[in-house]
């Protein structure tokens, strides 16, 4: 299953989401890969050791035939998780993919020929980091994948994007309707007011919503200035018990 963790709102948890789901599923004994597709990669230096620099990143990927795709997927310090990395000079190949033939199909060919390939067709997961914004490489992220977990922030503006993100995946999809799921990120059980109303604007999706919320955590603040999974920073705190409840109920979605 391919899992794009997706919203063109910054600040939301995106990144923070793609990497403890990573690293919660493959604790839970499913092999699982991050694949990170933003050029400020977050999700890379969470989970790859400073001396762990790949010869080989997502922009290899997205540049090379198909054929080569396994050629890019790297280890981890982490039981069951592999990696995608990503550097700064993926601003640059994106700029590229725009003159490039079938450009908003290139990732997706370069996963169908990875998940073929002997070494990794026994995948269970594979998590999308995307870029909080829109361009021609987050297009390839939602035709990529299989559904999308869009992080919404209680207290910030992330509602408002949920819909236009939702009209252009189905677009990409070719009018086909795109599985999703919201995830609320940084909740702070003290803002009642603030709380009530954001459930106000989310009944439309109700249908939609994970039972799973991830709460406002120093731990979590900590872990991501340290460039580390919460399960590896705090294992026994709240944040992490939410991303492996997070795990949890991902396993249980059918697509």
């Amino acid at each position: 299953m391919r899992i794009a963790c997706i919203n063109h709102k910054g600040g939301v948890g995106k990144s923070t989401t793609a990497v403890n789901l990573a690293v919660a599923l493959a604790a839970r004994g499913k092999r699982a890969l991050l694949v990170d597709c933003d050029p400020q990669a977050h999700a890379t230096r969470c989970v790859l050791p400073d001396d762990g620099r790949p010869d080989r990143t997502i922009s290899d990927l997205l540049d090379d035939p198909p054929s080569r795709a396994h050629r890019t997927v790297i280890d981890t310090p982490y039981d069951n998780l592999l990696l995608i990395a990503a550097d700064d000079g993926l601003t640059n190949t994106t700029v590229g993919l725009v003159a490039r033939v079938r450009r908003e199909e290139r990732l997706r060919r370069a996963l169908d020929a990875l998940e073929g390939h002997a070494d990794l067709a026994d995948l269970d997961y594979i998590l999308l980091d995307s870029a909080p914004t829109e361009s021609v490489l987050t297009h390839n992220v939602i035709g990529a994948a299989d559904f999308l977990l869009i992080p919404v922030q209680t207290g910030g503006g992330a509602i408002e994007g949920v819909d236009p993100l939702l009209v252009l995946a189905d677009e990409i999809h070719d009018r086909e309707e795109v599985q999703y799921r919201l995830l609320i990120t940084m909740f702070d059980s003290r803002t009642t007011v603030t709380n009530s109303a954001v459930v106000d604007r989310l009944r439309q999706h109700k249908r939609h919503v994970l039972r799973t919320v991830i709460p406002r955590s120093e731990p979590i603040n900590q872990a991501n200035l340290t460039s580390m999974p919460i399960q590896a920073h705090a294992p026994g705190s709240r944040g992490a018990q939410a991303y492996d409840a997070l795990a949890r109920e991902v396993q249980r979605i059918q697509v």
